[in-house]
């Protein structure tokens, strides 16, 4: 009997192993190992070498303070002052949103997620055009300005304002799937409801608490903009600064470059192992069957106000870039007179940005397209096909989720001077760098979809003498059409903003981000708002455009069923 049951569970496992051709697996092993393993692995294997070969060497960039010491402290000292509190603001808005009955509750959740959306860069380029000396703070109050916009302490403000939403969709899911019989019989034994917070639901979704602690010291120690725009010009450097600086400042400096590219890769991975295991120690259940729901207490206007405050000092920043991009002449007072969009039509007419748009318009285009079907052919062979070879794609392709995008840049540097020589300082490097960055992400979203999906439908489809190629296009590609148009979205967006990489790679071809980075920091403030304004107005208008034209496809398709 037992051999029975075991004979069927083979036959079962090797049926849907044949759903998935043998050349699709070795073809996206051997795209894996090529693409996404040399940029890392080189990086490794050059610190290995020297280790090696002039230890001397080694020791001397590991010894000397300003090259791993003081960047180290600072990453640690402004990420963590980060991470407290985003997690503080985080659970104070999940907290809100899950405890109290307010109106247009989605509405107000995509406007608190709205931060993380927008690059840090802009964030803080807005935080200096509002505080700055003559900035617009001091235009409109006549006031001199209380803040120097520069320095570590503007820096955690700026990168929580950023990151607080990765706490806040950690911990808000946690508070919406609680037992609301805990809370029920305290309420019944008369136990007020701030020993309620504090006795019951704060130890339950202390886990939850963790990881969005975890999740934004990880990204804050990564992030790239901010640290440059609020660090750089008063000597307060990070670890992703430094690796920047050594990279593109004379004399360049490969090797300490990479030394510490390997110290932030070794702690990103270590964040990101104790979020795992943070949410992997859970071994309670805050999820029962019971149909009791927690009350929702009716919004004061303290929580009201409360809201109101936060949304306006989350998006003062992003209101001083729009301003900021509007004056005609910065420093004199705002009138009227000193507002137009002649820096917008400066910014249409010269070939510099003209050039950097169209690149980055292709780039994310072509990033997303690649990386969503790319990254649909792995889920489909991790999902339909488990193997060991199958898990190991899997493994490859998300490994770059937990190396930063610069160490990335780096890496594919490295690389284009020994493997990818053709495609240094070409639009291809930085077309695989945005590739190599995002394809996770399209993994893990097409992944769930693509589970949803019955395997009758394809094994029907191939019994009747369909091709792998027709069955894929024809079955799986429209009815996981939502996740991949999800998947292309997100790419196409990320492209669209990112930095990191593309300011180490952008050596002859240049992407839009980055000529309004260099157009703030050589000291073109309105300027460089214009261009960061116009990223963002394309990237929502083709956003849009690409969502209307799914509908509507979606529409068609059921319309013909």
């Amino acid at each position: 009997m037992d051999a029975d049951i075991r004979w069927i569970k083979n036959l079962y496992f090797f049926g849907r192993c044949a759903m998935v051709p043998k050349w699709l697996t070795v073809a996206l092993l051997v795209a894996a190992v090529a693409l996404v393993l040399p940029p890392i692995l080189l990086i490794f294997s050059d610190v290995a070498t020297l280790a090696v070969e002039d230890p001397q060497r080694l020791n001397s960039l590991l010894s000397k303070p300003y090259y791993l010491y003081r960047p180290l402290v600072n990453s640690v000292f402004v990420c963590s002052l980060t991470a407290l509190l985003a997690t503080l603001v985080g659970l104070m808005f999940a907290w809100l949103l899950a405890r109290y009955n307010i109106p247009r509750r989605e509405l107000l959740l995509s406007l608190l997620t709205g931060p993380y959306v927008i690059p840090s860069f802009l964030i803080a380029t807005g935080w200096i055009m509002l505080w700055t000396n003559r900035g617009l703070y001091e235009q409109f109050t006549g006031m001199r300005s209380p803040l120097n916009p520069y320095g570590p302490l503007n820096l955690v403000f700026v990168l929580a304002l950023h990151n607080y939403p990765l706490a806040m969709l950690s911990i808000y899911p946690a508070l919406l799937n609680l037992d609301a019989s805990l809370e029920e019989a305290a309420r019944i034994h008369g136990v007020s409801p701030r020993r309620i917070a504090t006795g019951i639901v704060l130890p339950l979704v202390l886990p939850s608490v963790l990881s969005g602690f975890i999740l934004t010291f990880a990204y804050s120690i990564s992030e790239f903009g901010a640290p440059a725009v609020l660090g750089l010009p008063v000597g307060y450097t990070t670890l992703v600064t430094q690796i920047y600086s050594l990279m593109t400042v004379s004399p360049v400096d490969y090797a300490a470059a990479e030394v510490l590219s390997v110290v932030l890769s070794a702690i990103s991975l270590l964040a990101l192992y104790l979020n795992f295991f943070v949410l992997s120690r859970k071994r309670y259940a805050v999820v029962t069957g019971k149909a009791a729901r927690v009350e929702e207490r009716k919004p004061s206007y303290k929580a009201f106000a409360a809201i109101a405050t936060s949304l306006v000092l989350v998006y003062m920043p992003i209101l001083a870039v729009i301003v900021g991009s509007l004056v005609r002449t910065w420093g004199e007072p705002i009138t009227l007179s000193n507002l137009g969009v002649d820096h917008y039509l400066k910014i249409l007419a010269m070939e510099r940005s003209r050039r950097a748009l169209v690149a980055t318009l292709l780039l994310s285009l072509g990033a997303a397209s690649i990386a969503s079907i790319v990254g649909l052919l792995v889920a489909y062979v991790a999902v339909r096909s488990p193997s060991l070879l199958s898990r190991i794609i899997d493994y490859i392709v998300f490994l770059p989720f937990s190396i930063p995008g610069l160490v990335i840049g780096v890496g594919l540097l490295v690389a284009a001077g020994k493997l990818y020589g053709p495609l240094y300082g070409t639009v291809g490097i930085l077309l695989v760098a945005f590739v190599i960055r995002f394809l996770p992400y399209a993994t893990r979203t097409l992944a769930p979809a693509l589970l949803q999906i019955d395997e009758s439908l394809e094994e029907a489809s191939r019994i009747h003498g369909v091709s792998f190629g027709k069955t894929l296009a024809r079955v799986v590609l429209p009815l996981s059409a939502g996740a991949l148009l999800s998947s292309w979205i997100f790419v196409f967006n990320s492209s669209m903003k990112e930095l990191s990489a593309s300011a180490i790679l952008s050596t002859q071809v240049e992407t839009a981000i980055v000529v309004a980075f260099l157009l703030f920091t050589d000291g073109y403030f309105s300027d460089g708002a214009a261009l960061s304004i116009i990223i963002v107005l394309v990237t929502l208008l083709l956003t849009a455009v690409a969502s209307k034209l799914a509908k509507g496809g979606a529409l068609a398709r059921r319309q013909g069923a």
